[in-house]
């Protein structure tokens, strides 16, 4: 019987020193985290780059949040090593270069919303250009090169191409009821596009079959321009890429606040994006073998609004900023720090879902 229980003890011993040396060398084997993208991602970088302290407090050390983002949460959470330089994502990132409306009130090409006369911070600066998505892939390829076979690169880019799309839409109705081409030329609706929205405007008599026309455009642009950055990822010798699709973007505060019409565009455009990206993404991975994980964030934002008392989420359609000035508690556990942007407390919850998702993804062969 002594015998038997020595060696069930073994078997154990044997069995958790085999564990413990399969944690050791997957650490080992873990790589750079490296992220690209808008906002949602920015740990900071405007200050960097504009010598202007935005966003101010009391979002928390320039980011647009009210602490950490997740891009910081996850390496800590994974295991994966990371130095804040690694970030390389831009509050306001366009997924590339689109015409829109300047801050002289004409149309002009810009990688960043933040320089647009729709920024949030104007006019504290003009200069420099912020980036854009695929201008920060030519700014890693600048500074760092090429990317180790073992490193992570995530990606989170395309709703600020909605809010210029939809700032689009309001000129688009007033250049109907004036007459005037004007306003949606100087909002940068392009001519040729806008030539195909009238004329389908005058068969219909419709406004929402014409501007569905604008946010069709834009979600092929934005999708085409995402995955040209992979694919630049890729030559730059990323093996391991996640991708966050697009959460509901017409469940946050500023778009409830905005009325059914501009919510009922934000879920137009969110479901175009994403099922236009799966199916260029599961083209790039047919045709090259890469690993590429596209990540349901629109699924997960969905059960977090639906279900918020199971993740310890008080508020899912207020901002938490605003109760935080006005003196009213727990605004730490809102969804939503201002109108778009989770809080501190949701970034965590994202980086992990994504760290859950990534473990498999990287390690399967």
């Amino acid at each position: 019987m002594d015998k038997v229980c020595r060696n069930k003890k073994c078997i154990i011993i044997l069995y958790l020193f085999l564990q413990l040396l399969i944690t050791f060398q997957n650490a080992r084997a873990l790589g750079n985290w490296y992220v690209f993208g808008d906002s949602l991602s920015d740990n900071g970088n405007i200050p960097r780059l504009t010598g202007v302290l935005l966003p101010p407090a009391p979002y928390y050390q320039n980011r647009f949040s009210n602490g950490p983002v997740w891009a910081e949460d996850f390496p800590r959470i994974a295991h994966f090593k990371f130095k804040p330089s690694n970030d390389y994502a831009v509050g306001g990132a366009f997924t590339g270069p689109i015409t829109a409306k300047g801050l002289n009130g004409k149309a002009n090409i810009y990688n960043n919303l933040e320089n647009t006369g729709w920024s949030s911070f104007k006019p504290f600066f003009v200069t420099p250009q912020l980036p854009s998505f695929l201008t920060e892939i030519q700014s890693f390829a600048i500074n760092q090169k090429k990317f180790k076979p073992n490193d992570l690169i995530g990606i989170w880019i395309g709703a600020n191409n909605f809010f210029v799309a939809a700032k689009q839409s309001i000129a688009f109705e007033k250049t109907i009821f004036t007459n005037n081409p004007s306003y949606a030329i100087n909002a940068g609706i392009e001519p040729n596009l806008l030539y195909r929205m009238y004329f389908l405007y005058m068969q219909t008599k419709d406004f929402n079959t014409a501007i569905g026309l604008l946010i069709w455009s834009t979600a092929q642009t934005a999708v085409s321009q995402t995955v040209y950055g992979v694919r630049e990822l890729l030559k730059l010798g990323a093996k391991h890429i996640i991708i966050l699709n697009l959460p509901p973007i017409q469940d946050t505060p500023a778009l409830i606040q905005s009325g059914f019409k501009a919510q009922a565009l934000a879920s137009i455009y969110v479901e175009l994006y994403n099922i236009y990206l799966q199916q260029m993404i599961d083209s790039i991975k047919n045709q090259t073998k890469s690993k590429i994980l596209i990540l349901n964030t629109s699924l997960m934002f969905e059960k977090l609004i639906g279900n918020p008392k199971a993740y310890g989420i008080i508020n899912t359609y207020s901002e938490g900023m605003k109760a935080c000035l006005n003196g009213k508690p727990y605004y730490s556990h809102y969804l939503f720090w201002d109108g778009v942007h989770p809080t501190a407390y949701t970034q965590e919850i994202i980086a992990h879902f994504v760290s859950k998702k990534v473990k498999t993804f990287y390690f399967h062969k």
